[in-house]
């Protein structure tokens, strides 16, 4: 559906739009049901009360650590499309790209139409020789397939190598990047020794897939779970989309990393659920709506379970850091640190956090958090430690950086 189209429909409706505003805080309301949400923006109320909350706040990018990643001139996929797409700046004149998934093939086609050097794009994966065992869950999705045959064109066009199984595994430079060392990978994604080949480049690209941006979520108590297929901590949901807090729901990859389509489509499944709960629509109504789009519904997850299949990042790329790579960046805390952490008893990232202050940055832990957990599993390996049942950074308000003067307006508020 066209995004103007939508926009034009809202227009129409009586709706309130905040735009350029930051919902920084959320909480249940005091003494009533429903949520409160704190916002920072200009024209925007310093705090909104609502019945039910519809979280559609997207995701970000994971950036997976090695030496030499902090580097400038090493940036993420999402970062070089801001670049590219929305200031029409190029981030370097000759970029090696490595990740996984086919948002790197959209970059590499990007960075191509303005007229930088693509060495080569590295894909960690096997999805050819994967993705043939799931070929039905391909059918029908035209539009991605003619967009992605459209990327290659523009990669064979320019004479780009596109290699599977292989990544970057270093970066050199002195005040930016100069060199970058890649790898064949094992099935594991654990690089191959005695494969390693060093490109001079003055840009790496990193784009190992996406992180659910789920801060309100855990914020608000929400359950979660650790599902790396769908890209880091995920809220627990029914077929409404609704949480296990009543009447918050969260649709698109805030909730799982799915695409734009299926975003669409579970926001309408949590718009017809918020509107039933409020009694503005009745059983016949929802289930009729519900029926138009099902079919579709349950197509695009097909998709989205597919991509996760091909494209998650395995255990092994996460060895590629060593005792000296900083993980997280906003404290500067290195991967040694973290192992020591790990040696002196903690067993969750928010063990660590207190051991090292790793999370406590401008960020809050959304570029180290899954890093964290990965660096604990395979420190601690031989305890037995895993993934599954990991909790992670604890979430607290301000959600976001705000300026001392609007948490003291905040603190005026009775009810935050």
């Amino acid at each position: 559906m066209d995004v103007k189209f939508l926009l034009e429909l809202l227009n129409g409706l009586p709706v309130e739009q905040y735009l350029n505003t930051l919902v920084w805080g959320a909480f249940p309301a005091e003494g009533e049901a429903g949520w409160l949400l704190a916002l920072h923006g200009e024209g925007a109320p310093k705090r909104l009360q609502a019945r039910a909350v519809i979280i559609a706040t997207g995701a970000y990018d994971l950036a997976v650590p090695f030496p030499g990643w902090t580097l400038p001139g090493v940036i993420t996929g999402g970062a070089t499309q801001i670049l590219v797409k929305n200031q029409g700046v190029v981030p370097g004149k000759r970029a090696l790209l490595s990740g996984s998934g086919p948002l790197q093939l959209a970059v590499a086609a990007q960075l191509i139409h303005a007229g930088v050097e693509v060495t080569a794009v590295l894909e960690a994966s096997s999805p050819i020789w994967k993705g043939m065992r799931h070929a039905f869950d391909l059918w029908g999705q035209w539009e991605r397939m003619i967009e992605g045959w459209d990327y290659a064109r523009a990669m064979i066009g320019a004479g780009v190598s596109y290699r599977l199984g292989w990544s970057v595994v270093a970066a050199h430079g002195t005040e930016s990047v100069q060199e970058a060392v890649i790898a064949r990978l094992d099935g594991d994604w654990k690089p191959i020794p005695g494969s390693e080949q060093r490109i001079a480049v003055d840009t790496v690209i990193t784009s190992f897939g996406l992180v659910p941006n789920n801060g309100i979520t855990r914020m608000l108590g929400c359950a979660h779970t650790l599902v790396p297929e769908k890209g880091g901590f995920v809220p627990t949901r029914d077929e409404t989309m609704q949480t296990t807090q009543p009447d918050v729901y969260v649709v698109g990859d805030a909730a799982g990393i799915g695409g734009a389509e299926l975003a669409r489509l579970e926001g309408r499944v949590a718009g017809l659920a918020a509107a039933w709960r409020s009694g503005k629509l009745n059983d016949s109504q929802v289930s009729a709506a519900y029926g138009r789009f099902r079919h579709e519904l349950k197509r695009q997850q097909r998709f989205a379970k597919l991509l996760g299949i091909l494209f998650t990042p395995q255990p092994g790329i996460f060895t590629v850091a060593d005792a000296e790579t900083i993980v997280c960046r906003c404290e500067e805390i290195t991967l040694g640190e973290i192992h020591a952490a790990v040696a002196d008893g903690a067993r969750t990232p928010g063990e660590v956090k207190m051991l090292t202050r790793c999370g406590m940055g401008n960020c809050q832990g959304r570029m180290c958090e899954l890093n964290v957990a990965r660096a604990i599993v395979n420190a601690a390996a031989e305890k037995g430690t895993s993934l599954q049942g990991m909790d992670g950074f604890t979430v607290r308000p301000p959600l976001h950086p705000l300026t001392v003067s609007a948490l003291a307006e905040a603190a005026e508020l009775d009810d935050v």
